[in-house]
């Protein structure tokens, strides 16, 4: 059931960002709206860890780690998905992080030296023709080549922070692990963003409210649901069956356009849904390349209800 609630967070909540995201670049410069996002997502996590007593010592071992995952997470993926979709709509958007499974996928079994299993590789297949169906015909592109390889290279960021994160020092509970990566993400985006000048071409004032329920579905909805239901996930699933989200993904950022009068649902799009969905049910729950190595130096990983909490508490 937990597994269940942690899939639809980020089949559902991180679908409906790209469409957020579109409105609040149109008003806040993007970088600095991703730091927006991750600093209330980091606090809200902060502030539930205290209230609930179980705010842990942290070393600078997993400080190290969470940096690094943040830095990739959110300055190279965020951050580049933001400034793209200045000018690429949310839904095609979508369809170009498709990449970032592939990218799970190839980057682990790579480290592992091990072939993914044949389902898996199989359901990325059907994943990336899915896609392939649902961008097909009807109107050119938006934006520019640039804007499309640098979306690319923002799915490569993602799959590079997330594996980090996984993989290295952390704390026992995942809600804390991911504040952890939300507040060294929102600096390193702040730092950024105020070289670049962000700060002083913008000014909160007259903030609509379509760009202010934007952010505040990013922070609870994106970042609180979505991204803490994903380190948990990463812990108890396999590369595949977590990455497979990206494939639902632009499935639901079309209808969420469709519902706002920016495009329509057709047979191209069930066909697509038909794929994506086979490709969601041959990659969850299949077996990755081993991922055993020495844990006596880390704290036994907590699971269960406790991590899920703050996710399905903000539904």
């Amino acid at each position: 059931m937990m597994r269940m609630l942690a899939f639809a967070a980020i089949y559902l909540c991180w679908g409906g960002t790209f469409l957020a995201i579109r409105y609040l670049v149109t008003e806040v410069p993007p970088l600095l709206s991703m730091a927006l996002r991750c600093a209330g997502g980091a606090a809200l996590f902060l502030l539930w860890l205290v209230l609930r007593g179980s705010l842990a010592r942290t070393d600078a071992a997993q400080w190290r780690v969470s940096f690094l995952s943040g830095l990739f997470l959110f300055l190279g993926c965020h951050g580049i998905l933001a400034w793209a979709e200045q000018r690429v709509s949310s839904g095609e958007a979508a369809l170009l992080m498709t990449s970032i499974p592939l990218w799970l996928v190839s980057l682990d079994a790579a480290r592992q030296r091990q072939w993914p299993a044949r389902r898996v590789m199989l359901g990325l297949g059907l994943g990336v023709l899915g896609v392939a169906v649902l961008s097909a015909g009807g109107g050119g592109w938006s934006g520019g080549l640039a804007d499309r390889l640098a979306l690319v290279a923002s799915g490569f960021c993602w799959a590079i922070g997330s594996l980090i994160g996984r993989d290295g020092p952390r704390p026992r509970s995942a809600a804390q692990t991911t504040a952890m990566q939300l507040v060294t993400g929102s600096v390193a985006l702040l730092i950024v963003s105020f070289v670049l000048g962000e700060w002083s071409a913008w000014s909160p004032a007259g903030l609509s409210s379509r760009a202010q329920l934007s952010l505040g579905f990013l922070i609870l909805g994106g970042t609180v649901a979505g991204f803490g239901a994903y380190t948990w996930l990463l812990r108890v699933s396999t590369p595949g069956a977590v990455g497979s989200y990206a494939f639902v993904n632009p499935l639901v950022a079309v209808l969420l356009a469709h519902l706002a009068g920016d495009g329509t649902v057709d047979l191209r799009t069930v066909v697509a849904m038909t794929f994506v969905l086979g490709a969601v049910m041959l990659t969850r729950d299949v077996p990755g390349p081993s991922r055993e190595k020495d844990t006596s130096r880390e704290p036994p990983v907590e699971r269960g209800p406790r991590l899920v909490s703050p996710v399905s508490g903000t539904q």
